[in-house]
């Protein structure tokens, strides 16, 4: 009886030990997560984009661009995470961040995601009928929408740290 309560009390912690840990995921880890690694590893691509969200009343409307010279670049880093979808769906474990995991579970949560590419770059869909998964949705974006608000004042404040 005793070993079957420490095997329940360390089933337990490990538990707890691997949502805090999953917790720590940072959303957004460009050098390591498969997918936001394609875009990284391209010299300049990140810093000539843009990549809006917007909350619309069934989902996320996300929007992004690059300048015309990186549309190629932008285009293979786009292949390369295709290939990356492929081995997550052959079942190969890859590390994902806090953005793609979510988005990921979105998915499998029944969101729905339609892109439009246009000839100013791409816009994203992300919808569905069901309330509690919009609200999910929602809550995606504003945290994508605060991550990124960070991220672009960390990047700020060397520059004006040298004035």
């Amino acid at each position: 009886m005793k070993a079957v309560r420490i095997a329940m009390a360390l089933a337990v912690v490990v538990a707890i030990a691997a949502y805090v840990v999953a917790q720590e995921k940072p959303w957004f880890d460009m050098k390591n997560c498969a997918m936001c690694s394609t875009l990284a590893s391209k010299p300049g691509l990140l810093e000539a984009m843009t990549w809006d969200h917007y909350p619309i009343a069934n989902g996320l409307m996300t929007v992004s661009s690059c300048p015309e010279q990186f549309k190629a670049t932008m285009n293979q880093a786009m292949t390369e995470m295709g290939k990356v979808q492929e081995k997550i769906k052959a079942g190969e474990k890859v590390y994902l961040d806090g953005y793609c995991t979510t988005y990921g579970e979105l998915m499998a949560a029944g969101a729905k995601v339609e892109n439009v590419h246009t000839s100013m770059g791409d816009v994203t869909l992300m919808t569905s009928n069901d309330p509690k998964v919009v609200a999910k949705i929602h809550e995606f974006g504003q945290r994508t929408i605060d991550e990124l608000a960070k991220m672009a004042a960390a990047a700020k404040a060397p520059a004006e740290g040298q004035k």
